[in-house]
């Protein structure tokens, strides 16, 4: 299962702190506040405990949507995506 992350944190540190999480635990950034991976649906609710220690609940605001690999392979992008050939499998480059 994949599991999309997307985020609007206002604060910089934190933003910055939240790319970091992310990224090591195996997601890889699809744009600047978008990041996506594969993760079973209990190691996402451990990653949503964590985003909640990092954020403002006041200010900030991260959606978590997990998606069947049917869901993300039928995903279509339009222009130049941010990841490098095969850092994120399974999605169709519309050129």
């Amino acid at each position: 299962m994949y599991l999309l992350v997307v985020y609007d944190v206002s604060d910089d540190v934190k933003r910055q702190r939240l790319a970091r999480v992310l990224e090591a635990w195996g997601l890889a950034r699809i744009q600047r506040s978008a990041f996506v991976g594969r993760l079973s649906h209990a190691r996402a609710r451990d990653l949503a405990r964590l985003v909640e220690r990092i954020i403002d609940p006041e200010t900030d605001v991260v959606h978590m949507v997990r998606l069947q690999d049917w869901e993300w392979r039928s995903a279509i992008v339009v222009g130049s995506p941010r990841w490098g050939p095969g850092r994120v499998e399974g999605v169709k480059l519309l050129r």
